[in-house]
């Protein structure tokens, strides 16, 4: 009877790997290249900003939204079925459209893609019961995948492209939503939550009124508005720094690698060493250094070295948040507060970002742009060195295997769910 238990547990974990595995490939074309074909498509840096911007606002609704739905239907596969075949269709809208027609598209896309990290998240974590430490082997798939579709594109992409050239990129993104929807209704079925009691609303309630948790939640976002610029335009920032289509795959593959290994290696030593206050600030202060860097003239290998900081800008900084709200959040409203400080972020933070971002790249130029997010990232570093108290724990210790399951469960673009 073990024996059996124990394979179907396997066959449970590989499953849920290949849908990690699915579901972060898919991000490969439209982290680095959705932007650049909207901008050979004629659309210029402020209608690429207002573009993002609203993909962005979408995400403050739409995971919590999912998510009730996941707990109401009982069955947390559906939820994914529908929202990745949604994806898939709208997407390829965006091939055709006009602005400002894009902008309605953007939407409608938004409402499908944007919370299906946590509706998997939700079923997985779920499935895993008291054994979530092995979450981080599973979800790593997921990294593995995106680094190997960069990879594909840097091999297959003509060095100097047309909009026309960057279709079959994009494509690949319909085909691997299509997978993930198909793949999906393999996945266990898990039951569904029951719904939020009126003392566990009342707890989150609390913490939100929270002095320390307020000044947390608004430095993440004052770093996090001026980051969601870099993510916008940074394509665009390469492409006309010279760097061709395939390399641009490249870029991104360092990235991922430095991040990964940030998370594998170093996220407990520095914990312990310089505690969570000081792994957050370090994540800031190596998104003004970044940042500031891009405001100046540089050569290709120094492109690529700056790249490495994708261990510092994404992973510190999001190893930290993710797991200082796991601390802070009420017991039995984790998920939930966790939804809300990534819908915060990633909706607010990233669709301010973005819209501002846009209209100062087209007026100013992107490293005019991207001085000044760097400038506005060394303030919170200031503000967080002053006004920032290291999270006490809860009487319930936060295993270094929970924090790590935690910190992999962020997607490319910074956003992070429990």
């Amino acid at each position: 009877m073990e024996s059996n238990f124990a394979r179907r547990e396997k066959r449970s974990e590989i499953k849920s790997a290949i849908a990690y595995a699915l579901l972060f490939s898919a991000t490969a074309p439209i982290v680095g290249y959705l932007n650049l074909y909207l901008q050979r498509r004629g659309l210029t840096d402020a209608q690429i900003g207002t573009t993002a911007a609203v993909m962005s606002l979408v995400s403050i609704i739409a995971p919590p939204l999912w998510g009730y739905l996941s707990d109401r239907w009982n069955d947390r596969r559906l939820p994914i079925v529908i929202a990745s075949f949604g994806a898939a269709i709208v997407f390829l809208a965006f091939l055709a459209v006009p602005f400002p027609i894009v902008l309605l598209i953007a939407a409608i896309f938004a409402l499908f893609n944007n919370p299906l990290i946590p509706l998997l998240d939700a079923l997985v974590l779920e499935q895993l019961g008291e054994t979530k430490e092995r979450y981080g082997r599973i979800r790593a798939w997921g990294s593995w995948a995106f680094i190997a579709m960069m990879v594909l594109f840097g091999a297959t992409l003509k060095k100097h492209g047309t909009a026309e050239n960057l279709i079959p990129a994009l494509l690949t993104f319909v085909l691997l939503r299509l997978a993930l929807g198909a793949m999906a209704f393999t996945l266990p079925r898990n039951d569904g939550g029951k719904p939020m009691r009126e003392s566990n609303w009342r707890s989150v309630k609390e913490l939100f009124s929270d002095r320390d948790w307020q000044i947390f939640l608004a430095i993440s976002l004052l770093s996090m508005v001026s980051i969601s610029a870099w993510y916008a335009f940074f394509p665009l920032y390469l492409n006309r720094a010279g760097v061709t289509d395939n390399w641009q795959g490249y870029f991104w593959v360092i990235a991922v690698l430095a991040e990964v290994a940030f998370m594998a290696w170093l996220t407990e030593p520095l914990m312990k060493r310089i505690g969570l206050k000081g792994v957050l600030l370090l994540g800031i202060a190596g998104r003004a250094i970044r940042l500031i860097a891009y405001a100046f003239p540089l050569s290709f290998p120094t492109l690529i070295t700056l790249q490495l900081f994708h261990s510092l800008t994404f992973a510190a900084f999001h190893t930290a948040s993710v797991t200082w709200v796991s601390i802070k959040a009420p017991p039995t409203a984790r998920a939930l507060t966790q939804t809300i400080y990534a819908s915060v972020l990633m909706g607010i933070g990233s669709a301010f970002g973005a819209q501002v971002g846009g209209y100062i790249a087209e007026n100013f130029g992107l490293r005019f742009l991207f001085g000044l997010a760097g400038a506005i990232n060394g303030l919170a570093l200031l503000l967080g060195w002053i006004w920032l108290r290291e999270p006490t724990m809860k009487s319930e210790n936060f295993s270094p295997q929970q924090g790590k399951a935690l910190v992999l469960t962020c997607d490319t673009k910074g956003g992070c769910k429990e």
